[in-house]
C-alpha cells in the first residue's frame, strides 16, 4: 500500500501536465467547439495546484496576500472552483440543443451562483473551503452530465464524432464528482465534529483524480473530426 500511496501522491501533477500536452496537440480537432477554452482551464488547474502546493509547503514562495493565512491557502481553490463550475455550465449549455434541458442547466448554474454568494456568510472565503458552494457546483455538473447523456442516448454516431471529446470528459467528471462529493461532505462533517478521517479516504480521492484525467486524455486521443457543425 505504501508504494500505491506514493504513486498516487505524486501522480496528479504529471497527469495535469500530460493532459494539457495532449489537449494542445489535439487542439486543431476541437478549436471550433465549446471546448476551445478547455486547455486554458487545464493550464489554470496546473498552475493553481502548483501555487497551492508551494505557498503551503515552502516559505520562499509565500506571497504577501497570503501572509496572514498561508496555511489556509484555500482562497486559491475557492476562486478556481468558481471558474471551473461556471465554465462547465457554459460548455454543457452550448453542447445541448434541447430547449428544456438548456433551461435546466441555467437553473442549475443560477442555483450554484446563489449558493456561492451565500456561502461566505457562513464560511470565510479567504480562510475556509466553501463546502456548500462546492457541493452545489458538483450537483450542477452532475445535472448537466445527466442531461447531456439523456439528449444523446440514441445518438451513438454523433457521440462517436463531434461529441467524442465531451463524452469522455463527461465520464471523467461523472466518476470524480459521484465519488468525491460524498468525501467532501464527510470531511466537512469530520472537521466540524473533530472526528478522525477514514484512513482510505485520501487514497480514494487521489484515485478519482487519476481516473478523471485518464478519461480526459482518452477523450482527446479519440477525437476524429475537426469542425463543429
Amino acid at each position: 500500500m505504501e508504494i500505491l500511496d506514493t504513486i498516487l501522491e505524486n501522480a496528479s501533477q504529471p497527469l495535469y501536465a500530460l493532459t494539457l500536452l495532449v489537449a494542445l496537440i489535439k487542439y486543431p480537432k476541437y478549436y471550433t467547439t465549446p471546448l476551445k477554452y478547455f486547455p486554458i482551464l487545464l493550464m489554470y488547474t496546473f498552475l493553481t495546484e502548483l501555487l497551492g502546493y508551494f505557498t503551503k509547503h515552502y516559505e520562499v514562495f509565500h506571497i504577501s496576500i497570503f501572509s496572514s493565512f498561508i496555511r489556509h491557502n484555500v482562497i486559491i481553490y475557492n476562486i478556481y472552483n468558481l471558474v471551473f463550475f461556471s465554465y462547465f455550465s457554459y460548455v454543457y449549455w452550448s453542447y445541448i440543443d434541447h430547449k428544456k434541458y438548456k433551461k435546466y442547466i441555467i437553473f442549475a448554474a443560477i442555483f450554484y451562483l446563489l449558493v456561492s454568494l451565500i456561502n461566505p456568510f457562513f464560511q470565510s472565503f479567504k480562510l475556509e473551503s466553501q463546502v456548500y458552494s462546492y457541493l452545489a457546483g458538483a450537483f450542477a455538473i452532475l445535472i448537466c452530465i445527466i442531461l447531456f447523456f439523456m439528449e444523446h442516448r440514441n445518438s451513438s454516431k454523433k457521440l462517436d464524432y463531434r461529441f467524442t471529446g465531451i463524452k469522455w470528459i463527461s465520464i471523467g467528471l461523472l466518476i470524480f464528482y459521484l465519488g468525491y462529493a460524498p468525501i467532501k461532505a464527510s470531511r466537512f462533517y469530520n472537521y466540524t465534529y473533530q472526528l478522525n478521517e477514514y484512513v482510505h479516504i485520501r487514497r480514494i480521492h487521489l484515485s478519482l483524480i487519476v481516473l478523471m484525467y485518464i478519461s480526459f486524455i482518452i477523450g482527446f486521443l479519440r477525437m476524429k473530426r475537426k469542425f463543429w457543425i
